[in-house]
């Protein structure tokens, strides 16, 4: 009988180690943080982080237009319009549907002076597209007649 109390006293008081079971965020959770870290970041380096985790993410994701759209967008934004074209492609293989891709890879286009293949991608956004984004794609595509 001492032996039960002695064991019992003994297992009572030993915790048992519970694994903590944190959930991995899902992938729209993580470019969101990157998202918020790129955005918000109250540093340089806490930007640079999140454009990290975002460029880990896509290539990572190589198939995720979501991820391939923001990547594209950064590009622009630091004057890398080759990739930001490339990016754009990939976004358009992906979901050609996204209109707003062929409109961001003619503004690259024009951005590198090459007005030819920014015509060309104006004169396909008209064509798939319609109201005010159809709209802006006639006057750029005016523009650099």
């Amino acid at each position: 009988m001492g032996l039960v109390l002695a064991l019992y006293i003994y297992t009572s008081s030993v915790k048992p180690s519970r694994s903590v079971n944190r959930a991995v965020p899902t992938l729209e959770e993580q470019v969101q943080e990157a998202l918020s870290n790129i955005q918000n970041g109250e540093s340089p380096e806490v930007q640079m982080k999140g454009v990290l985790q975002m460029r880990s993410l896509a290539d990572a994701n190589p198939e995720n237009a979501d991820l391939q759209w923001h990547m594209g967008l950064f590009s622009m934004q630091t004057g890398q319009y080759e990739k930001a074209v490339s990016r754009f492609e990939k976004v358009i293989s992906l979901d050609a549907n996204r209109h707003q891709a062929y409109m961001q890879m003619a503004v690259s286009y024009s951005a590198l002076q090459d007005t030819s293949n920014a015509r060309r991608v104006l004169s396909a956004l008209i064509e798939k597209s319609e109201g005010d984004l159809q709209a802006t794609a006639e006057l750029m595509l005016e523009k650099l007649k």
